[in-house]
């Protein structure tokens, strides 16, 4: 859509998306990953330039939404393929927000742009990722639910009209 949301379900009957559902981060990024393969695959620099506009947007909106703060890592809330959000930082989709970087960096000075936010991005990440979120042996996710731009869960569940029915639950 306009702001780069990519949706990830197909509507059946196909036809146009209303995109009011998440998109799903591995998945976009990974679209991302998908234009930088098949433009080195076929070499076609005048199809990369006219794809370009939509590739940076479609990143942007990633940036804006799951990494608002330029850290680069994925800490906001994001949907993934395993139909859960993640919260805070992790090595898979982290991974799939670096290899997208990386692929937009390639693509950007093929094109002559200025790629140095998403450099910078990259290896603020690529640090993050290798000094916090790997203990020697396994990459692994660093939960955060506190200090977000969304708001707290467990006091949104409080306020919930579930939460007023049942109070003792919640």
């Amino acid at each position: 859509d306009t702001r780069g949301h990519q949706h990830f379900r197909t509507a059946l009957h196909i036809g146009p998306t209303d995109h009011n559902f998440h998109a799903a981060a591995d998945g976009q990024l990974g679209g991302i990953l998908k234009v930088y393969r098949e433009w080195r695959i076929v070499g076609d620099l005048e199809w990369l330039r006219a794809l370009w506009p939509k590739v940076k947007k479609s990143l942007g909106y990633c940036i804006e939404t799951w990494d608002p703060d330029h850290r680069g890592i994925l800490v906001e809330p994001h949907h993934n393929t395993y139909d859960i959000e993640f919260w805070g930082p992790n090595g898979m989709t982290t991974s799939f927000y670096l290899g997208a970087l990386q692929a937009a960096i390639a693509m950007g000075r093929a094109l002559g742009d200025d790629v140095s936010f998403y450099e910078k991005l990259k290896a603020s990440g690529r640090d993050f990722v290798e000094k916090e979120l790997y203990n020697g042996e396994y990459y692994f996710q660093k939960i955060e639910w506190k200090g977000l731009r969304v708001p707290d869960p467990v006091e949104a569940n409080r306020t919930s009209p579930y939460c007023r029915r049942t109070p003792g639950i919640c």
